[in-house]
């Protein structure tokens, strides 16, 4: 994906699809040369990617996609490289892709024919294989020849280059429901498809790179999500002449004997993140040592009585709330999670707060006030009662029945952090960091998200915003500490969500 872009559009199979057919529209009925332009930036990416590529094999279905890699077997042959078609298809080509196919045999390509899927043997030897079996339009799990032609290709062990998304990989959902390809490189044509994004397909695509095609301008469709590197330009920005209160009061709810440590650090990476000023509401007994740790948020002590009225008076200035940092579950705890779940405030729901929640969901959807849940794939099992595996499995559909279980804006955690409104504003954190996994990780997200609640920006402009910001961070810390493992204290050192005062940062 073109990292450069701070956010751009994100299209499912049905939006690839209205592209081509405005596209086509446009260029007078004709797919002719959208289908050359695609074939020509494939193979200057192969070109880039596997210049000491000499055997090439083109795997072909029946449908466009199979066009394309026709094309691109011809331009490679081109390249004085050897380069062999296998067409694993009963059903002749028509349209362009017969076009293409006829040029191909005309440029004295080997042609092979395996209706049957049985390809291993035509793949011994091959320096690198193109995917042109299935293309965004396929769905459920690849059967028949070409089941058995994608194991072949898998079994190889040869480098792949996918044509537009890797065949077995729904392109609208992300999910693999059979048989597919694990390509290391794949070229996306014309924009990026939902289903290279979201996990499990975003761990078949390899690197994925979005190619223009020639896609006339009037085409015009509108994407089902976007895609976020950086969020700082969806902030808003801080007044030069306002108070600390004015530039975002948070109030942070959590901690318990033996995590201390979780609430402190939201506190100090909200106050990174440009929160104004920071209260953190512990128990009693850990009071004293979370003072001792944080100097600039001011640490209040929790007593057991009258819980919920001393909740709502440290909320009374707080322009925003995180609940749940090393929170436990001892018996008692319920009465504060209630009781800041009926504040009249922007909420932020995280950790042991999401264990709760989980005993009784309507407590969620009872708010009025803005609600951002923020789950591991562990607890959003736990709140859709399903097995984390199926989360894995099914990352789209799981943050969609998170929002319509809890009625909040939802930010499923992982490789391909997704954040879902209840309106249906669905982003994708474009970038990820293996440096996020470390403890305390998501508490330093939890208080980036919760400073930029409560600086004003909307529960789903936070969360995405805050997400970007997170994984920045982790990326600059792990460039800066070059050779050692990062923790969650370095990724608030390099935290970037807001700059000097009155910037747009």
């Amino acid at each position: 994906m073109d990292a450069a872009k701070m956010q751009y559009p994100v299209y499912d199979a049905a939006g690839a699809q209205a592209i081509d057919a405005q596209a086509i529209s446009l260029l007078a009925g004709s797919g002719e040369s959208l289908m050359r332009s695609a074939a020509a930036a494939a193979a200057r990416v192969v070109r880039g990617r596997f210049a000491d590529a000499r055997q090439i094999v083109v795997v072909a279905g029946s449908g466009n996609n199979g066009g394309d890699g026709y094309e691109v077997a011809r331009l490679l042959q081109n390249d004085a490289r050897t380069v062999r078609i296998i067409r694993v298809s009963a059903r002749p080509a028509n349209g362009d892709a017969a076009t293409m196919l006829s040029e191909a045999i005309a440029a004295k390509i080997a042609l092979l024919e395996r209706p049957d899927g049985a390809i291993g043997d035509e793949l011994v030897g091959a320096d690198l294989i193109v995917d042109a079996l299935l293309g965004t339009g396929a769905t459920g799990a690849p059967t028949g020849a070409i089941g058995e032609a994608i194991v072949a290709i898998s079994a190889s062990g040869c480098p792949v280059v996918a044509l537009d998304i890797p065949s077995g990989v729904d392109a609208s959902t992300g999910e693999v429901p059979g048989a597919a390809i694990r390509a290391d490189v794949t070229v996306s044509f014309a924009a990026a498809k939902l289903g290279l994004m979201v996990a499990p397909g975003c761990e078949y695509a390899g690197d994925v790179i979005v190619v223009p095609i020639g896609v006339p301008d009037g085409v015009k469709v509108a994407p089902v999500a976007i895609a976020v590197t950086d969020g700082r330009d969806l902030l808003p920005s801080r007044s030069i002449g306002g108070s600390k209160y004015d530039a975002g009061a948070l109030l942070v709810i959590g901690g318990s004997v033996g995590m201390a440590g979780a609430p402190t650090l939201v506190a100090e990476a909200a106050l990174r993140a440009g929160a104004g000023v920071v209260t953190v509401l512990v128990p009693e007994a850990i009071q004293t040592t979370v003072a001792g740790t944080i100097r600039e948020a001011m640490v209040r002590p929790l007593a057991s009585v009258r819980v919920e009225r001393q909740i709502a008076d440290y909320a009374e200035r707080a322009r925003a709330v995180v609940l749940g940092p090393g929170l436990g579950r001892e018996p008692g705890v319920d009465e504060l999670v209630r009781a800041t779940l009926a504040l009249d405030r922007p909420l932020l729901v995280d950790a042991d707060a999401l264990w709760w929640v989980a005993r009784e969901p309507a407590l969620l959807r009872q708010r009025t006030a803005p609600t951002v849940i923020t789950p591991h794939a562990g607890e959003a099992a736990k709140l859709l009662d399903v097995e984390a595996e199926w989360i894995a499995e099914h990352r789209l559909q799981a943050v969609r029945l998170l929002v319509e279980t809890t009625g909040a804006v939802a930010l499923l955690k992982g490789r391909d952090t997704l954040v879902l409104s209840p309106e249906g504003r669905l982003a994708i954190r474009a970038l990820d960091s293996a440096s996020l996994a470390t403890a305390g990780s998501g508490d330093v997200l939890a208080g980036i998200i919760g400073a930029c609640m409560a600086r004003g920006a909307d529960s789903w402009t936070a969360a995405i915003g805050g997400a970007a910001a997170h994984v920045q961070s982790a990326r600059t810390a792990t460039v800066a500490r070059r050779g050692g493992a990062i923790i969650a204290g370095d990724l608030i050192e390099h935290l970037q969500v807001l700059g000097r005062p009155g910037s747009t940062l």
